[in-house]
């Protein structure tokens, strides 16, 4: 019973989690702005919709999305999660983020696939529409 227990207890928690992406990689200071707190983030740490990345000078982080979208930052970057919906069952997509400033290297995955005009990776002067496809952008 007791173990049966558990297993509906880390069901419901997986189920209910809000995280949508994993930390693959970090060099120097990297940290995550969330609600209100401000946590430094190590390899294995996980992400959530309106979590705001940010990069000191000489550091890097290399996230890997549910979808399989791959994202790294370089020194003195800052980019949002806005939104981010993955339920392909329902055949539901939205990937929405913000770059404020820094270096980034996108690869989409399968929201890119799937649903391209889904994507939105927005910048200070404009948005980069997605279609498939990896790319690099450098905001001053």
């Amino acid at each position: 019973m007791l173990r049966i227990c558990l297993i509906l207890i880390l069901l419901l928690s997986y189920l209910l989690s809000n995280d949508i992406a994993i930390v693959k990689k970090t060099s120097g200071e990297v940290f995550a702005k969330r609600s209100k707190n401000l946590q430094v983030l190590s390899i294995g740490d996980k992400l959530q919709v309106g979590d705001i990345l940010m990069t000191k000078s000489s550091s890097s982080i290399g996230i890997l999305f549910d979808d399989g979208t791959s994202l790294s930052l370089g020194s003195n970057s800052i980019l949002s999660i806005d939104k981010y919906v993955f339920k392909p069952a329902k055949k539901e997509f939205l990937f929405d983020i913000n770059m404020q400033k820094g270096l980034a290297t996108f690869e989409s995955g399968k929201i890119g696939k799937l649903a391209p005009e889904a994507v939105k990776f927005k910048v200070p002067e404009g948005i980069i529409g997605i279609r498939g496809t990896k790319f690099y952008v450098e905001v001053k």
